[in-house]
């Protein structure tokens, strides 16, 4: 199975314009900077007066990370008369620093998991993209978790050692371009078992193909996910109202996760959140901080207006979706990951600095570059 992001422009690239929010109001539910240039960066496209036009990938439409996306670009292309923001979907946020490193989108949302291995080479990127990705806003963290169908077949299928290795059991991750698919199978290695793509029947498609099979008895195990430990997705929403289900749960625990490799955290969610009568009370998970990044080479004027810009409009952000009921100063200042192999951006260092929400356990660009 072939564990690279995808990154056909043509397939995944689609341009969702800055009035495009109002369909999205409903969702619950994915080279070295230079300071003195204050006009240019990356591939952005810049007009005869200095302005910029950003394209920001975010993900899948049915998604909080491409309503955040939206509603960032909302914000700065109404309050900036320098610099316009359009959010495009692509195939995920695992391919995004791939995308943004080959100049097919300017910013995007991702992942702390995702911005880590694209600096360092690791797994599904193979070498280091290109341009530093650095971290801007963390605006949601996603808690990684698998559920059954409650029924006889799966009633001895209580963690996921007990799944079955013949392919008798089907399973689905969402889309194989975004953070979660590797969440999933991560989920497997750190619970002891190597190699789960060649033990299981993992199927990938959208959140809202994953949903209508499982309902319809297409799948028998799905991941799926909470938002902030708050709400569930709007798709597992409606799972959770038409299926009876229950968790598998993994087979780690916080110092597993912690001593791992991975920019994994570990979370537990709250088990009521399904409004179902569960096996277990709080649901372990692997958690992911989704956040905005940027190529080093975004000025640090522009990293300074684009940060300062949306935390001064958080609200308008967090109206998007209602997942996004936490995103704002205080969260996004602790779920930056604190790690040497992803540096902040010298702009947003600036602001988190200026409110006093800087730790010295972060990594700057220039310790990053030195």
């Amino acid at each position: 199975m072939d564990d690279s992001p995808t990154t056909d422009r043509r397939t995944y690239i689609k341009t969702v314009g800055a009035t495009g929010l109002a369909g999205l109001t409903a969702l619950a539910g994915c080279s070295s900077s230079s300071e003195s240039n204050d006009s240019t960066g990356g591939s952005n496209t810049t007009g005869s007066s200095g302005n910029q036009s950003w394209r920001l990938g975010t993900s899948g439409p049915e998604t909080a990370t491409h309503a955040s996306g939206v509603a960032m670009a909302n914000v700065v292309s109404e309050q900036s008369e320098e610099l316009s923001v359009s959010a495009q979907t692509t195939g995920g946020t695992a391919s995004n620093p791939r995308l943004m490193s080959k100049g097919d989108i300017d910013v995007a949302q991702s992942t702390t998991w995702a911005g880590k291995r694209a600096n360092t080479g690791q797994k599904p990127y193979g070498k280091p993209v290109g341009e530093t990705i650095t971290q801007v806003i963390p605006f949601m963290s996603l808690e990684y978790y698998l559920v059954k169908r409650d029924t006889e077949k799966l009633a001895d299928v209580e963690s996921v050692s007990d799944i079955p290795t013949d392919n008798s059991i089907s399973m689905a991750f969402g889309q194989r371009g975004g953070t979660n698919y590797f969440a999933g199978l991560d989920g497997f290695r750190l619970s002891g078992i190597e190699n789960p793509q060649d033990k299981y029947d993992i199927q990938s498609m959208s959140w809202g193909q994953q949903a209508s099979s499982f309902r319809n008895g297409q799948l028998d195990i799905i991941l799926t996910y909470g938002v902030s430990r708050e709400v569930l997705t709007g798709w597992a929403q409606e799972v959770g109202s038409t299926t009876e289900v229950d968790v598998v749960t993994w087979e780690f625990d916080r110092d597993t996760l912690a001593n791992s490799e991975h920019s994994y955290v570990y979370l537990e969610t709250p088990a009521d959140l399904w409004n179902q009568d569960l096996s277990v009370d709080t649901i372990p998970s692997v958690g992911v901080s989704y956040e905005t990044v940027f190529p080093s080479s975004v000025s640090k004027e522009r990293g300074y207006q684009f940060t300062s810009l949306v935390m001064d409009n958080i609200q308008q952000v967090r109206d998007a979706s209602s997942v996004l009921s936490r995103a704002g100063p205080e969260f996004a200042s602790e779920f930056l990951l604190r790690s040497p192999d992803l540096p902040v951006h010298p702009g947003a260092a600036k602001w988190y600095k200026e409110q006093d929400l800087w730790s010295e356990d972060l990594t700057s660009l220039e310790e990053y570059e030195s």
